[in-house]
């Protein structure tokens, strides 16, 4: 990275009239109400609703902020596609409708943006509803550690750091890099490519760790038995695309194979010990991954 001064006498209400926040909605009325309600004064919103059957758009329009209207949902990486065309700052952040946005956190991640000029995405410090630190970065891409408890004993950053993957959940993009998700990606695996695209293009990724956010985790939507099998189905299949891109058909098809057995075995031990929601969860993922093996969408 390149570090640059930063320039003196930003107010925290200039910084933020750099930035747009955009969040994409999917029957997400619950969690945005509490999004909105922490947006702080000077930013602008943009709200991308995927055709929800809630109240999603209305909640957006009441609290002022700015709705695009898909006739469908479009998936993710395309909402956030939309909002980031419609947005006119320098500066947009992506935040899922459970996070939590931080006055000060916005302000210090702008900072860091003009601080590592060759930053094409940042992100915050990523805290659970208990206000525990999550890992939601790795330094490693094609080798990322998903669950917290097997970084245990990695130290937790002290100041910014390069990482070759940022969560999804909350960054900041600089606009100017003219970054977009991979459509390909319904749900699941876009911030991945995103963050690829960003260091195919030599830009860094950095994690500002004083800026801190606090991201519930799959609070987007409404939870339901539905919504699982749904997230699993698109999970497999996007798994699968991104080996794709990253390693090639051979090690993506090896990995197709291998998730095949791992949802055959878990939906026949979840059949047989009647876990309904589970089995048809690992059912979905099945059939995503029979789906991707003969070239054909989740």
């Amino acid at each position: 990275m390149r570090g640059a001064a930063r320039p003196e006498g930003l107010s925290r209400s200039v910084e933020q009239a750099r930035v747009s926040l955009i969040s994409v909605a999917y029957n997400s009325a619950g969690a945005l109400r509490g999004l909105l309600g922490s947006v702080p004064p000077g930013l602008g919103v943009i709200i991308v609703d995927n055709a929800s059957s809630d109240d999603s758009a209305a909640v957006a329009e009441a609290a002022g902020a700015r709705v695009i209207r898909n006739g469908a949902n479009l998936g993710f990486g395309a909402g956030c596609n939309i909002g980031m065309n419609a947005a006119e700052t320098e500066f947009v952040l992506l935040a899922n409708p459970d996070t939590r946005l931080d006055a000060a956190a916005i302000t210090r991640l702008v900072a860091a943006a003009d601080a590592f000029p060759d930053a094409a995405i940042l992100a915050p410090m990523l805290c659970d509803e208990s206000g525990a630190r999550v890992r939601s970065w790795d330094l490693e891409q094609l080798h990322r550690r998903k669950l917290s408890r097997k970084r245990g004993t990695e130290p937790w950053p002290e100041g910014p750091l390069c990482a070759e993957f940022l969560s999804g959940a909350c960054m900041l993009l600089r606009a100017s890099e003219g970054l977009r998700f991979n459509e390909d990606f319904f749900l699941f695996y876009e911030d991945d490519a995103i963050c690829a695209a960003a260091r195919a293009k030599g830009r860094a990724l950095v994690l500002v760790p004083d800026a801190v956010m606090h991201h519930a985790g799959g609070g987007s939507s409404a939870p339901s038995e539905a919504l699982s099998a749904f997230k699993a189905r698109h999970m497999a299949w996007s798994r699968l695309h991104y080996m794709l891109l990253m390693r090639g058909t051979a090690a993506a098809r090896r990995e197709a194979w291998a998730r095949l057995w791992h949802h055959a075995g878990k939906a026949l031990g979840h059949g047989l010990t009647l876990r309904g929601a589970k089995l048809r969860a690992d059912l979905a993922g099945l059939g995503s991954t029979l789906a991707w093996l003969r070239g054909k969408r989740a």
